[in-house]
């Protein structure tokens, strides 16, 4: 009888770290951190977002890794280990809130890969697109909105290229840890970060007078004005301290699972969270100079597939096609390296040290989050039931007809409502049943010697600032739920 063979080894250090960045960074990076910026205050957002990076993303990051390595196995047992049975549901509830994270992720995953094959394969699809526009009067933007929109409005189209990427996160997780997820990460991380950085360098060479830098400005109002959606600028910047460093659900406590016992879990979190904030600001170099002072930028994906894609259209050809497929190249490793540690969580706690049930789970798993996301697919063709398209009143009004309900809801309940939910049961957890000092223990293993800052920092955040910001930030979520809903008007 052939003996199973169990996972060899944990992360690195520097598998770590890069894992963990990888994690964090996605499409709150590169879509929600330059939009919001742009329209909430330009610096003065910025400024706000590093200074709430620092208060909550970084003692947040020690207490789930610090969770992870305490335990060694996996973010049920790292709760149930400490606050016994009755606290396991904290970790299933981060599994649960990941899964369903993945459901839309991987949608706009879809959409990222075609876009990519369109400019590697089918530019003339783009170009065709905006021709057409341009020849009936309308501006090119329109060209490239009406391409966005006949395919998210394709189901086929969109399962295909879901799929596919679907498909590439499995067998990326399917493989033990060294050789699946720590290597995506060790050689996708560097590259993206260098693509960024030379994207910002040639631009300028490239577009010329239609890089616009001076739209960074310093606009204190903007920070603290309500939009006509509910959303006040520096709440805004709070939320995206914290959304973008994949806080919230298990994937950073899982990762913690697979370090070594004698890991600094302090300077890790410290280079993560700083990583990510720089890859942040990177992004925000890259796309908010592409803004004319006068462009509408909308909080969501087709920030990317129209207004950008209109932009390189502009530049013309080659660069205009060069640039893009640098970008979606970018988008697309950025979106990777988030998927695989939405997957992760839950194979590592179904297989335990087991690699073949692994490799099983994994496809499992997979194959069913990949179902779970037919419905937010189905949300975008105004042709789907009502029940897809406005589900519970979330439908997105456009012309005559109404999308994205499902799609809208999925993302405003698991992606935000449920981090944060996940944010305020890990400080309840740490303050109350593990307690501080047990932290601190956690943290002094393998000879590091926290200091009296870092202990106040952490024993003052933990107790006071997190569960307040959290409470904050879910008042600030519900008060959008209820413009939405049309309960509350501007």
């Amino acid at each position: 009888m052939r003996k199973l063979a169990l996972l060899p080894g944990k992360f690195s250090n520097t598998g770590h770290i890069l894992a963990s960045v990888g994690a964090a960074v996605g499409i709150a990076n590169l879509v929600l951190f330059p939009a919001r910026v742009f329209n909430y205050g330009g610096l003065a957002f910025i400024l706000v977002f590093v200074l709430f990076t620092f208060i909550l993303g970084v003692p947040l990051m020690i207490g789930e890794t610090a969770l992870g390595k305490n335990s060694q196995r996996d973010a049920v047992a790292a709760f149930r280990s400490i606050g016994g049975r009755k606290w396991g549901f904290a970790g299933l509830f981060g599994l649960i809130t990941c899964c369903f994270i993945l459901s839309f992720y991987i949608v706009v995953a879809g959409w990222s890969l075609y876009y990519l094959y369109l400019y590697l394969f089918q530019y003339q699809e783009i170009t065709g697109s905006v021709e057409a526009a341009l020849a009936k009067n309308s501006p090119s933007v329109a060209g490239v909105g009406g391409l966005f929109g006949s395919f998210v409005s394709s189901p086929y189209k969109v399962l295909l290229f879901s799929g596919i990427f679907m498909g590439a996160t499995v067998i990326i997780v399917a493989n033990n840890i060294k050789q699946g997820i720590e290597w995506v990460s060790t050689r996708f991380i560097p590259l993206l970060v260098l693509m960024m950085v030379c994207l910002i360098l040639a631009l300028p060479f490239v577009a010329g007078d239609r890089v616009n830098y001076t739209n960074f400005t310093f606009d204190l109002s903007a920070l603290f004005a309500m939009d006509s959606n509910g959303r006040v600028g520096i709440i805004e910047a709070l939320g995206q301290s914290f959304f973008s460093l994949s806080l919230g659900a298990c994937s950073m406590v899982t990762y913690g699972t697979h370090i070594d016992k004698n890991t600094r879990v302090v300077s890790n979190s410290h280079y993560i969270v700083h990583s990510d904030t720089l890859v942040a600001l990177l992004a925000g170099l890259l796309i908010i100079p592409l803004f004319s002072s006068s462009s509408q930028v909308g909080l969501n994906p087709s920030l990317v597939f129209i207004n950008l894609v209109d932009t390189f259209y502009g530049f013309g050809e080659p660069w205009g096609r060069i640039i893009g497929v640098g970008f979606f190249t970018l988008f697309n490793l950025a979106i990777v390296t988030s998927t695989i540690s939405m997957l992760e969580p839950a194979v590592n706690y179904l297989s335990g040290e087991n690699e073949i049930r692994r490799r099983n789970y994994s496809l499992l798993l997979g194959t069913g989050i990949f179902l779970i996301s037919l419905p937010a697919i189905l949300s975008f063709n105004p042709d789907s039931p009502a029940f897809f398209t406005n589900f519970l009143g979330y439908g997105d009004k456009q012309s005559d007809t109404v999308t994205m309900g499902y799609f809208n809801f999925i993302l405003d309940f698991f992606g935000t409502f449920c981090l944060l939910v996940g944010a305020f049961l890990l400080s309840v957890f740490i303050r109350s049943t593990w307690t501080l000092e047990k932290l601190f223990e956690e943290i002094t293993v393998g000879g590091y010697s926290p200091s009296r800052s870092i202990k106040s920092l952490l024993r003052i955040t933990f107790l006071w600032i997190i569960p307040l910001l959290m409470l904050l930030l879910l008042g600030a979520e519900s008060l959008k739920v209820l413009f939405k809903l049309g309960l509350i008007e501007y």
